[in-house]
């Protein structure tokens, strides 16, 4: 079926295929609906689907949105679900979309931008369940054709995974992959054959010729960051650098919920960012149901954000997310920190905030 529409789609436009829909979790990335509006299938055929206290997506709704599409004439062709959203850090439960994706025939493709890092510590990769087949043998993707480097667990249930080495494993901006488990799907989708550049009679091999597979033809080699990275660091190198920042982000949860004043969004994060709310002293004895807290409550971070940066002790970013007012979100992914950082941003919060 994706053959199908892929070929179609390039050849014919999408005038010559039904009304596309994707579905992503309330709480995606905003790159999903930018994506449909740059490829013409439009940001209102992006379904946003229900999430669940935690941030997860509800699977329940996800069936029934995509019940909901077809019952309107609508293709249903992709699911992007998400590991590691943004704010919260959710991960959506993989095992049970692809559960889904197979039962309606969709494309699953997993945004794990920022929190495919996870992959490399046998710790926490375990966050990322679903993105393989399940008692097979894990599929070993090779990042370059030029580099023997490899991982295990990714895409072998999923169709495509999205990863930012530049996010959760700190490389340099910028540092992005795209893994998919479809043979040549990426030169049948981009490739024209431009017999000036891409001659298949060259003296080596011309799979090397990756210009004809994606959207830009030349372009920077991004991966060789990475790659210098992981050669000086080595996979027992990013699995430590991994598990540090996991580490400090577990040490900051459990010392905010210890001290007053301080509450969490999300009782137990699942990835490295801490949201979380500091309520001073002047509005803890106000009623928590009450407008007035919240109004107050709302003016605290931004007011807190900009002391810090004035006087340039740190930024911590702030946004409110669907009924909630504003609240911090500390989003951790340099292991050279420790516990005495985390212990100096709860106090500098404290000290900054104190009077408000």
């Amino acid at each position: 079926m994706i053959n199908h529409y892929v070929m179609s789609e390039r050849t014919k436009g999408l005038h010559a295929l039904p009304r596309l829909v994707i579905f992503t979790s309330e709480d995606a990335h905003y790159s999903v609906k930018k994506l449909a509006s740059f490829m013409g299938i439009g940001s209102d055929n992006v379904y946003a689907i229900r999430t669940d206290n935690v941030g997860k997506i509800r699977v329940d709704h996800l069936e029934s949105e995509i019940l909901r599409a077809k019952s309107e004439g609508a293709l249903p062709f992709m699911v992007s679900a998400t590991a590691g959203t943004t704010v919260i850090g959710a991960f959506d439960p993989l095992e049970q979309i692809a559960d889904l994706c197979a039962k309606h025939n969709l494309w699953m493709h997993v945004d794990a931008a920022w929190g495919g890092g996870a992959l490399m510590s046998k710790k926490y990769r375990t966050l990322l369940k679903g993105i393989e087949r399940p008692g097979s043998a894990r599929l070993k993707v090779t990042i370059s054709l030029y580099w023997g480097r490899t991982i295990n667990m990714l895409p072998a249930r999923s169709d495509s995974v999205t990863w930012n080495p530049h996010k959760l494993l700190a490389a340099p901006q910028q540092c992005s992959t795209l893994l998919t488990r479809h043979q040549n799907i990426l030169a049948e989708a981009h490739s024209t054959n431009a017999t000036y550049l891409f001659q298949k009679d060259k003296f080596y091999d011309t799979r090397y010729d990756t210009g004809d597979k994606h959207i830009q033809c030349g372009r920077r080699a991004d991966v060789l960051k990475f790659w210098f990275m992981w050669r000086a660091k080595g996979s027992a190198g990013f699995e430590a650098h991994i598990d540090k920042v996991f580490e400090n982000a577990e040490h900051f949860t459990s010392s905010i919920k210890a001290r007053p004043g301080f509450e969490m969004v999300i009782e137990h994060p699942e990835c490295t960012n801490v949201c979380f709310w500091y309520v001073p002293p002047g509005l803890r004895s106000v009623p928590r149901d009450s407008s007035e807290y919240r109004e107050r409550l709302h003016k605290v971070a931004p007011k807190v954000k900009e002391r810090m940066m004035k006087e340039g002790s740190m930024m911590i970013t702030y946004q409110p997310i669907h009924d909630k007012p504003n609240f911090f979100r500390l989003v951790l992914q340099n292991s050279s920190l420790d516990k005495s950082d985390m212990n100096y941003i709860i106090d500098e919060i404290e000290r900054l905030g104190k009077d408000l």
